[in-house]
């Protein structure tokens, strides 16, 4: 099982099936990490094995939608590329949390993702569409082959700072459909 991130800027990057908390267990950050940054994704459970699929026949290939975050460590982030790609594999920095919805509450008013830090409100929105997954599914499948279980995860906005050593313990929490979908502690 594979993570598979359609970034802020469009390319695409396979996160490891270790980086994955789906159980909301509080992060406890390697003591090289100074500062966390942050972005929202929609994400789609994939359902069967697939490579090179239209976007005519994507909605085929997931089951299940919902809301997370993924986190990554700014020190880890520099100018080069693989960079980038040593952030990304920092264990139990996906918070994609599992039961997932079905793909028809997106795009409802109602049906608000909130993202909260100590109570306080990060990030809101309600834009996630299906097309929006049906498109990824077609782009990424031109490169990466699909398996049943894997996970695509589509950046909503850039990253943006979350929280660094100094601040000591910080809550993170996230609400989707009007439940809680997401609850951890990152402790420093």
């Amino acid at each position: 099982m594979n993570i598979i991130v359609k970034t802020s800027s469009s390319k695409y990057i396979v996160r490891p099936d270790t980086t994955w908390e789906r159980d909301n267990e509080d992060f406890f950050p390697p003591e090289f990490v100074d500062s966390l940054s942050y972005t929202p994704v929609l994400f789609a459970r994939i359902s069967k094995p697939g490579r090179s699929v239209s976007e005519k026949f994507a909605s085929r290939y997931y089951d299940g939608v919902g809301y997370g975050v993924l986190l990554y460590p700014e020190n880890l982030l520099g100018s080069a590329e693989e960079d980038f790609a040593c952030a990304s594999c920092l264990d139990h920095t996906s918070f994609l949390p599992f039961p997932t919805y079905l793909p028809i509450v997106l795009g409802e008013d109602d049906n608000l993702f909130r993202l909260f830090k100590d109570g306080s409100l990060l990030y809101e929105t309600a834009e996630g569409t299906r097309e929006m997954i049906e498109n990824a599914i077609s782009e990424a499948s031109k490169y990466i082959y699909f398996r049943s279980g894997d996970i695509l995860a589509i950046e909503l906005k850039s990253r943006e700072f979350l929280c660094r050593r100094e601040d000591g313990a910080v809550n993170v929490a996230a609400t989707f459909c009007k439940n809680k979908s997401i609850e951890f502690r990152i402790n420093f």
